[in-house]
């Protein structure tokens, strides 16, 4: 075969030096390359699907099958924010991004968050300085089993959810109001002068309400309570505990 001009398209078209025969080979590749190109730009965008839409869906219904796949490269983060993300549909996506950049360096599908999910996505990773998460027990020992050296700070972000799980947006103790209120300034914190002052506050809170947080319930005061069949005492405060702790 040899080049034998172009068609009325400008796609190259090629003749049989043999016998003569000349057409124009197609590219499956190219009209791949432009359905993908713009399945991902409606999927990526907040427009609606083209005009057409049953066109459409039809002509990149391939595209759904396709299993992104990323290749972390060898340069160690200062930074690496981890997390997982739980779906409707089942199943849960493990993430690490750059802390400083906002890149994702690589994820992992699973069933649920754990220790060893953890530790698979991280042996993909150069062990960075320091690790950003949610602060679980699956997440921490992973770390400490797959990075020995890196420091792990808990998110800022988590301790205010956390913060108002167990407070709740309306605290009906004062001791409850006022961590509430030190909890949503951490965000706020940008600084290491701040960040010492924000903990002599919490360390203050404490001293104010160290007896309060001691407070105990027996199971023979409180008998119409659950936990008095499996428990002798439990602490009265236990929300207000978690979350200071």
């Amino acid at each position: 075969m040899k080049k034998n001009g172009h068609d009325r398209l400008g796609r190259q078209r090629w003749m049989c030096p043999g016998c003569r025969t000349t057409g124009a080979v197609r590219d499956p590749s190219r009209r791949r390359r432009a359905e993908l190109a713009e399945f991902l730009g409606w999927l990526l965008a907040p427009s609606p699907q083209p005009s057409g839409s049953r066109a459409f869906r039809k002509r990149t219904s391939w595209c759904w099958g396709l299993r992104p796949v990323l290749e972390p490269d060898a340069a160690a983060r200062h930074v690496v924010m981890a997390d997982g993300t739980y779906l409707r549909g089942g199943g849960c996506l493990l993430v690490a991004i750059d802390g400083l950049s906002g890149e994702v360096i690589a994820w992992r599908w699973c069933a649920r968050e754990s220790t060893d999910e953890y530790i698979a996505l991280f042996s993909r990773i150069p062990a960075p300085d320091v690790l950003v998460c949610d602060g679980l027990r699956g997440i921490g020992n992973a770390c400490r089993r797959a990075w020995p050296g890196t420091r792990m700070q808990r998110c800022l972000v988590h301790v205010q959810r956390d913060s108002r799980r167990d407070l709740t947006s309306r605290p009906r103790l004062q001791a409850g109001r006022e961590l509430k209120r030190l909890a949503d300034t951490i965000t706020g914190i940008h600084d290491t002068e701040q960040a010492a002052a924000w903990a002599v506050q919490l360390h203050e809170w404490h001293n104010r309400w160290r007896d309060t947080l001691a407070e105990r319930t027996y199971a023979r005061d409180a008998p119409g309570d659950p936990r008095a069949a499996g428990q002798e005492w439990w602490w009265t405060h236990q929300p207000l505990r978690r979350c200071y702790r």
